[in-house]
């Protein structure tokens, strides 16, 4: 992340990820650079875009067909996204599987999730893509049940 280094008190951040993907090979990073944020212990705001991602469009593993490019490739490096503490709100544009969901209520301060634009996958053996709204006002539930320190 070019430019991060001159920012160390960094509270909010936007990353928009878009392009073709389809004819490139996997990254060689697993963290897709998202590492480096767990180096601004102020950073408590972030929106992450990957709506305009385009690729790996047959590369789903058997069972999981819903799931998109950043589920598959990058869902270890939003894994460190746990790492902010300090993170309080978060934005979301693109899809957002369970496994992807579960990782954010980890974040001990997080108190305000915004999921945007696409839908929240229900099990493996269910290949529908219509919205869940069981499934959304779980993550609610959970995510308002926690206890945050103020």
């Amino acid at each position: 992340m070019t430019g991060l280094d001159d920012c160390p008190n960094l509270e909010e951040i936007r990353i928009k990820i878009e392009g073709d993907c389809r004819g490139k090979h996997k990254p060689a990073e697993p963290e897709l650079g998202l590492s480096c944020l767990a180096l601004y212990p102020k950073l408590s705001k972030m929106q992450l875009d990957c709506g305009d991602t385009i690729g790996y469009a047959l590369t789903a593993p058997p069972m999981q067909m819903d799931l998109s490019l950043w589920e598959r490739f990058f869902l270890t490096g939003i894994g460190l996204l746990q790492e902010c503490l300090t993170l309080r709100k978060l934005f979301i544009h693109g899809t957002a599987h369970e496994h992807f969901m579960n990782f954010l209520l980890r974040i001990p301060n997080l108190r305000d999730v915004q999921l945007r634009e696409d839908y929240y996958p229900a099990t493996e053996n269910d290949m529908s893509t219509e919205m869940r709204v069981g499934s959304c006002s779980r993550f609610e539930d959970q995510l308002n049940s926690r206890n945050i320190i103020d």
